[in-house]
Order: C-alpha cells, then structure tokens, then sequence
C-alpha cells in the first residue's frame, strides 16, 4: 500500500500557498476481500481496492471541505484552487478550526492494530471457512433447514492525516469477519431466521468456524416456539448485544454536538448521577487490539482513554473541536471522520465496564422477567430519554429460561432503566464489535404484549 504522508504534506503546502489560513488533508486507502456461500455455493467473490482524499480549509472563519478519488497531481493540484474558491463563499463560523495545537499527537503506546496474516490468507482458505461455518451450522440441528447466507469477509485500510499546525501522522489496521446466517424451521412449518458472527483485528483470536456455525444454528434454533406474554412490569436481563445499545446511546446524548444544540437528556448533567452506582462507561481508543484504537483521532488529537460515567456520574461530554469551542471545552481525542466528511463527535472502543456476577447466575436471580436479546425498530427521543421499540427474547420462570417470546415492545427511559441495574455481569467482550457491555438485570422495565 503507498504510503500517502508526502502527498498529503504538499497539498498542505498548496493550501496554504494559495491563502488557508488552516487546512487539513485526509487520506484513506484500503483494499478488501468478501465472499458469500449459500448452501455450498459461491454467492459472491470481490475483491476490491478503494482510496479517497479529503481537503479541509479555513479562512477568516469559513470552512470549505471537498474530494476526491483522483490522486494524479494535476487533479489534486486543480483540487486545491477549488476548495480556496469554495471557502470564499462559505459562512464565516468563530468556532471553526483545527484542534488545539498543544492537543496534537500520536499515541506511542502498544496498539497492535495490524495482522500481517490476513493478507497472506488465500481466497480458497477464506471461501472454505465459510463452507465449514456453514456446513457445522446446517448439521447442527434437523429444524436447520435452509441458509441465509454465510459471509467472510477482511480489508486492511490505511489513515494518512496533515495539517498546517506540520502535524503528520498515518496508521494501518485489519479487520476480518466471519458470520453465519441460519433459517430454522419446526412441524407446523413456523420459521424462524438468526445468526452468528466473529469480528476482530487479528487472524487467531476469531471464533473457530465450526464453533461460529453451531452458535448460529443454537440461536436460530432456540427461537422457534416463540410467542406473546401479557403485559407487565418485570424484571428484564439484558444480553449483552442488547446492553451495549444503552453505552452508544449515553454516549450519543454525551456528544457534543447534541449538547450544544440542546438536544440530549443530558444536558446540564456533569456531575450528576445519571445511573446505578454499578455502572462505569467508558470509550478507550488505546485498547491494546482494540477493534476501533488508532493513535490519533480525525483532526490529529493524540487518543486517551475517556471515562464518560463513572459509577453512574457523568463525568464529561465527548467533543471535536468545534463542539469544544461551542461549550468552552477541550477536545476528548473523539473526532470521526471519511475523506468526504468534515470531522464529527464518534466513539472508539466504547463499553460498560465488567462486574463480576456469570450471566446463569443473574438469570437464576430473576424468579418472573424478560431475557431480553433483542430490540429493534425506532422509537427514541434523545431529548427525553424516553423509548418504546419492537423486542424479543426469553421468558424467565424461577431462575430458568422457559420459552421464546416475541411480537413485544419494550419501553421505558434510558435515565430510569441505567439507574435500575442491580447487577453487572462478568461477560464483557468485543469479540462482536467496538461497542460492548457484559450482561445487566434491570430491576423493572415495561413489557407490552397482549
């Protein structure tokens, strides 16, 4: 992969030489691989190279951002005079800027953000864990009787970012993922769709494929037989998948952008206990293999470990510059940002910190409740907090899971359900993603079903 540090100086350079005040270049090149098999077959095989450069300019308090796919000199080069054109006509913004110059740096610590083996998996070997994936999934249970699709896919993608403050930087990731889709199917012919997947930086710490396909094939299994309960207030435990929803969505409301806007139920709120004291929220881009770590963020602020709620207080709002300079803060290192965006306010590895019960253990607990394992449509205000969306998942009957339920909603808010939990499980993982959180009971939560 080229390395793009000397082109994104010289168009620094340009800018300037053609009258920025500020400016920024944004690279990103990646190459990737994804298959498809269904039933045995190849569905999909692409392989694909991509690259995309980003020009950001400042000047007497304007802002122009604009891109490219074409790196040749003369179109980057002709580029450049556009943008400065751009910015002429662009609303003068005080708050506009790049970060904080003191705040710039690159993370020395250990990332281990690159897996050189994935680039040396062949497409045959790829294709075949996709095969064994399935294969283990189908064989699993007799009610499997059709796939949805199993799926391998990897990219390695490279960040190359420069400004006029003469900051350079540029990292190198991996990815690879393998994930199972099953459909299930029972004797009055009801069926029923799941899956599973693993997800991560390096080759040897996914799932075995065999190991994927059976725990797709359990989970599309165990749903079948699903059916209403009546409504109630009761007891809910979240999985996980579901419990790292409530992390993303205090960290969106913590978002400086929605703060300054007023329109989070968490303004005004630093300090304040927001949650049950069990509950540590945390958004740490120097996770050693951390699934979304990277040593500086999209507008050059060297990356730290922030702690967003700590034992249910709210200790700080999540910002790029110009949220920053909105709420006279400083910028947390959380700036997100593509070649074709101006930077915003993202999350990196972002969870709710273990606690130290096993999840049968909290499932024990619960005499009549809800096992909640899934949420989904949209049906929340981020202003109030308050929510009602679509869910399934398990009924709960002295400590035991007895049966699938579904075609329930969920309802509640954010605030009361955090400040609810009464216990933390001791399951965290980011085998699944960047957001995570290990198993939590929530005291009392509203089930609407017939």
């Amino acid at each position: 992969m080229k390395d793009h540090k000397n082109l994104a100086s010289e168009l620094v350079s340009e800018l300037k030489k053609n009258g920025a005040d500020q400016a920024d270049v944004f690279i990103v090149s990646s190459v990737g691989f994804n298959t498809t098999v269904r039933l045995g077959n190849i569905e999909r095989l692409q392989q694909s190279m991509s690259k995309g450069l980003g020009l950001r300019v400042i000047k007497n308090g304007a802002m122009a951002n604009t891109f490219t796919t074409d790196f040749a000199d003369k179109a980057v080069k002709d580029l450049a005079r556009e943008t400065m054109e751009i910015v002429k006509v662009s609303n003068a913004d005080k708050h506009n800027g790049l970060a904080p110059k003191e705040m710039q740096g690159i993370y020395e610590g250990k990332l281990e953000l690159f897996d050189s083996s994935i680039e040396s998996l062949s497409p045959e070997k790829k294709i075949e864990m996709a095969r064994a994936a399935e294969n283990a999934g189908m064989k699993f249970d007799k009610r499997i009787t059709n796939g949805q699709g199993t799926s391998w896919s990897d990219s390695r993608t490279q960040v190359t970012l420069a400004n006029s403050d003469g900051f350079v930087g540029q990292f190198q990731t991996t990815s690879a993922s393998l994930s199972v889709g099953l459909l299930a199917e029972d004797k009055d012919g009801t069926k029923q769709t799941d899956g599973w997947y693993t997800f991560g930086r390096f080759l040897n710490k996914l799932d075995d494929p065999k190991a994927v396909g059976e725990e797709a094939a359990r989970r599309t299994v165990r749903r079948l037989g699903g059916r209403k309960v009546k409504s109630a207030a009761v007891p809910v435990v979240l999985d996980p998948e579901v419990a790292s929803q409530l992390a993303g969505i205090v960290f969106g409301a913590a978002s400086g952008g929605r703060i300054f806007r007023r329109s989070s139920f968490l303004v005004d709120k630093i300090g304040e206990r927001i949650a049950a004291p069990l509950i540590t929220i945390i958004d740490d881009a120097t996770m050693v293999d951390g699934v979304a770590s990277r040593p500086f963020d999209g507008e050059a602020v060297k990356t730290s470990k922030r702690t967003v709620v700590e034992k249910g207080v709210l200790k700080e709002y999540l910002c790029d510059a110009y949220s920053a300079r909105r709420l006279n803060l400083k910028p947390t290192g959380n700036a997100g940002r593509g070649y074709q965006s101006t930077p915003g306010v993202g999350s990196s590895n972002l969870y709710i910190s273990n606690g130290d019960t096993p999840p049968a253990e909290i499932i024990k607990s619960v005499k009549n409740g809800l096992y909640l394992s899934e949420m989904f449509g949209s049906g929340m205000n981020s202003v109030t907090g308050d929510f009602s969306q679509g869910a399934s998942g398990f009924w709960i009957e002295n400590g035991e899971i007895t049966h699938p339920v579904q075609e329930i909603t969920i309802a509640g808010n954010v605030l009361k359900a955090l400040s609810n939990v009464k216990i933390v499980g001791n399951d965290l993982s980011f085998k699944l993603g960047s957001t995570a959180s290990p198993t939590l009971l929530i005291s009392e939560m509203t089930v609407g079903g017939s």
